[in-house]
């Protein structure tokens, strides 16, 4: 008798074990790479810089010069959409830049930047018109109220749309 209850025992034992997992390392659950999400303040300083970087473009393009076509694509291309660019190409009347020596424009000043999409923002603020005087100064001597949008195309932010108020 001692012996089946030993054998019974043994096999109990041997059931159990052979069911439970064995201790040891456990795999590790391999999951998706996060997605690279670019933060607002990212992407709002890339916008905020295609704007400031157009603006101090202004001035290269005499808008009364014969090149004046050429030299918005040279000056404006990286900033512009070709859409947009192609409009003021083809009626440089409505193309933003320099229209007589004095005062020229210097900058944009930003005051609103607004993401209205997650591929669109809208911004307001100032073109700086500055002469010689304010040049030295740090002043305007003029500011032209400008709207402007800007939107992501592929990789990469543009100037779709463009307007002063004169």
């Amino acid at each position: 008798m001692k012996h089946i209850i030993v054998v019974v025992t043994l096999w109990i034992t041997v059931s159990f074990a052979a069911c439970t997992p064995l201790a040891g390392p456990t795999a590790t659950q391999v999951s998706e790479p996060e997605p690279t999400i670019v933060s607002n303040a990212d992407e709002e300083t890339e916008v905020r810089n295609v704007v400031e970087n157009f603006g101090k473009r202004l001035q290269m393009v005499s808008l009364l010069a014969p090149t004046a076509t050429e030299d918005l694509q040279t000056q404006y291309a990286e900033f512009v959409s070709p859409t947009l660019l192609g409009t003021w190409a083809n009626d440089i009347s409505q193309a933003p830049g320099r229209m007589v020596s004095s005062p020229w424009p210097d900058r944009i000043e930003i005051t609103t930047l607004t993401k209205e999409t997650p591929d669109k923002y809208v911004i307001d603020g100032f073109v700086i018109e500055v002469t010689s005087t304010e040049i030295n100064s740090g002043e305007a001597a003029d500011k032209i109220p400008v709207h402007i949008i800007v939107e992501r195309n592929l990789e990469h932010w543009l100037i779709t749309e463009y307007t002063e108020e004169h």
